[in-house]
């Protein structure tokens, strides 16, 4: 983990997640994607307010899938950390948004979900 300078968002990522860190002088946010609960369905993506998470489908040749499962990436110059792909997430775990270790979502305690209202119909 290099210095960031603080207040800057950092992507680090290994076989298992993908984690966007955010260290402020009294706070430390983070956003962690599990890869084995993640289903692949893309509704984070769609619900995203910045496109700060990117769909990277499976990929299929001759009838065989040749790349792993869905997956999704974070542009961290782009993510916010708004907490709205987690509380559109129905895969549980699979999008986990922590401040200072405990879980919490920011759009939860402001009761602001502007993105759903926008971008789903019935």
């Amino acid at each position: 983990m290099g210095f960031l300078g603080r207040g800057r968002i950092g992507k680090f990522k290994t076989k298992a997640q993908i984690t966007l860190d955010r260290r402020l002088l009294f706070r430390r946010y983070q956003l962690v994607w599990n890869r084995d609960k993640c289903i692949g369905c893309g509704i984070c993506v769609d619900m995203c307010p910045k496109e700060a998470i990117l769909y990277v489908p499976a990929q299929f040749r001759m009838g065989r899938r040749v790349s792993d499962r869905p997956q999704i990436d974070f542009d961290p110059d782009k993510c916010i950390l708004c907490g709205e792909c987690v509380v559109s997430c129905p895969a549980d775990q699979a999008l986990i948004m922590k401040v200072d270790g405990k879980k919490f979502v920011p759009v939860i305690d402001a009761n602001a979900f502007a993105m759903v209202t926008r971008r789903t119909s019935l």
